[in-house]
């Protein structure tokens, strides 16, 4: 008798203390369904899943949720209103869907902190990816294609932490822009910034990062410049490629004090672009270098400049070229100079290769040169140049 009283008290009891399986939550847009709707019924640390074209603005309130998109899934907007709008909201992840045809079609504001994978943000009037107001993006496998204005743009103190492959392509301005303070740092993968006016800028003061060698920028057959640093915008590449090819103007730009340093083996390589392959002005700088007891990573950080149309390395109105320990700069058959220093500006070379070019180095009106260690073809300079070095390369020449 008293077993049979327990078995039933021992089922009960199981049941009040085992927890009923989370009921999923989805959308499925292609039935007339909202995913509006959807996001009210949900709370922090909860997912949402949908299905189809989702023809409306989403606006996204809760911290701490996730949306997924399954299949072919698609949010589509207005061109007045963004198409996903993250206000102010932390560790709100969004993954595996496109967003179209709105105002923006990622913006995040007010210091959100969003977390973006496998996204598609295209054919919107302003921006594909918008993050403004201190608010902070982590980025990965996306792709920002065919927007009015700019691909992806961290503005106003924001930042991106970048990893995996990511594309912007076909926009009307900028591919990737960082601007006003802000930075983006890419720990590994490729960034390719491919067939927009302008394909990277960084620019009043803010600052982009390639982590180490599992870090690339790839910057492809722009209208006008591949990646230019302007306005006191610094970038550096801890042992990361760059490769500029194919843009209408210079493969890289620096100018109004802007900085470029490569250090721990880092590679550049800038041809067949339809002006220089890096061209500084207006008091800019470059700092080649690596040291192995420091970086821990042998071998030369390098340039490789050839094929431009017109010069391989231009540096102008008082901007400076600096190499440092084990660091080397290739620069050979482009149509103009190996490497051209005017206008005050200078220069110090080692463990290089200028050669091939109609002028090798061209020094001019109070520019400065210290060439050691390295192979130079022609050189030309007049007596308002300063030059010294190993070679015992004199001016007028």
């Amino acid at each position: 008798m008293k077993v049979r009283l327990l078995v039933p008290l021992v089922l009960s009891l199981l049941a009040v203390n085992t927890p009923l399986l989370a009921e999923k939550k989805s959308v499925d847009c292609s039935k007339g369904q909202s995913l509006n709707q959807g996001l009210k019924n949900i709370g922090s640390g909860e997912t949402l899943t949908f299905t189809g074209t989702c023809q409306e603005s989403v606006a996204i309130v809760v911290s701490g949720i996730t949306l997924i998109g399954e299949g072919t899934a698609v949010i589509s907007g207005e061109s007045s209103v963004d198409v996903v709008r993250i206000n102010g909201v932390q560790r709100v992840s969004l993954q595996n869907f496109t967003v179209q045809n709105g105002k923006n079609g990622i913006h995040a504001i007010g210091g959100a902190a969003v977390v973006l994978q496998n996204i598609v943000a295209q054919s919107n009037a302003q921006t594909g990816i918008l993050v403004e107001g201190s608010s902070s993006v982590d980025l990965s496998n996306t792709t920002s294609q065919n927007n009015h204005l700019h691909g992806i743009d961290i503005e106003s103190g924001s930042s991106l932490t970048g990893n995996g492959n990511i594309l912007v392509q076909g926009n009307a301005v900028f591919g990737f822009n960082v601007a006003t303070s802000s930075s983006a740092t890419l720990n590994s993968g490729t960034l390719t910034a491919q067939q927009n006016v302008l394909g990277i800028q960084i620019s009043i003061n803010s600052g982009l990062f390639l982590a180490g060698p599992a870090a690339s920028i790839r910057a492809l057959n722009n209208f006008t410049v591949g990646l230019t640093m302007v306005s006191g915008a610094h970038f550096f590449s801890f042992g990361g490629a760059v490769t500029t090819s194919g843009n209408g103007l210079d493969g890289i730009d620096l100018a109004s004090r802007a900085g470029m340093d490569l250090d721990a083996g880092a590679q550049f390589i800038s041809f067949n672009n339809g002006r220089d392959g890096l061209h500084a002005e207006e008091l800019s700088f470059i700092n080649l270098f690596n040291n192995p007891q420091f970086s821990g990573v042998p071998g030369f950080t390098t340039m490789q400049v050839y094929g431009n149309v017109v010069n391989g390395v231009s540096l102008l109105s008082n901007s400076q070229m600096h190499m440092f320990a084990q660091a080397q700069v290739q620069s050979h058959d482009n149509v103009g100079n190996g490497v051209l220093v005017d206008d005050g500006s200078s220069m110090l070379l080692i463990n290089s290769t200028i050669k091939n070019n109609p002028t090798d180095i061209q020094l001019t009106f109070g520019s400065r040169g210290d060439i050691s260690n390295s192979t130079v073809g022609t050189l030309k300079c007049d007596a308002t140049v300063l030059l010294r070095g190993t070679l015992g390369l004199t001016c007028p020449h």
